[in-house]
């Protein structure tokens, strides 16, 4: 009977144990989800922000000097 008795409390043991893994199974099955998702995202917006402003930085020295070319000179003016 002894063994009876030993079977049943760590039968109920584990199955408490199985309990708490089945909601951390939940948890990080929700997590493995989200988790690529969320760092896709966070890494295009990283990515659209850095051209953003690389492109936009290449262009506002092209403006500059088509701006400093239309100006008339200060030697010419001398």
């Amino acid at each position: 009977m002894e063994a009876g008795t030993v079977a049943a409390s760590s039968s109920g043991t584990l199955s408490a144990v199985g309990h708490s893994l089945a909601s951390v199974g939940q948890t990080s099955a929700a997590f493995a989800l989200s988790h690529p998702i969320i760092m896709a995202t966070a890494g295009g917006a990283l990515l659209g922000i850095g051209a953003y402003r690389i492109i936009g930085g290449k262009f506002n020295k092209r403006k500059l000097a088509k701006q400093e070319a239309a100006l008339p000179s200060e030697a010419a003016a001398a």
